[in-house]
């Protein structure tokens, strides 16, 4: 029998920036897409409102460039 080996830090670093990355995919599908990717919904939304799913979209995007990714994540408040 083989003996167990714990996976390295840089596997762990891996697995984990992947599984962020497809929470942030999922959200984007579900939370951004429908909005933003449909021009009656989108033009029914005050210019104030568009900034706030703008900058979710764009915050969701950029979410590999905060500081402890991908072991301390902060995910963006979704616009109401």
């Amino acid at each position: 029998m083989q003996e167990y080996q714990a996976p390295a830090d840089d596997q762990i670093v891996a697995i984990k920036s992947l599984e962020v990355r497809a929470m942030r995919d999922t959200l984007l599908r579900t939370n951004v897409d429908p909005i933003v990717s449909n021009p009656l919904r989108w033009a029914e939304l005050s210019s104030e409102k568009q900034e706030e799913w703008k900058k979710y979209r764009q915050d969701l995007l950029d979410i590999s460039k905060q500081p402890k990714f991908p072991k301390v994540v902060t995910y963006p408040t979704k616009p109401k």
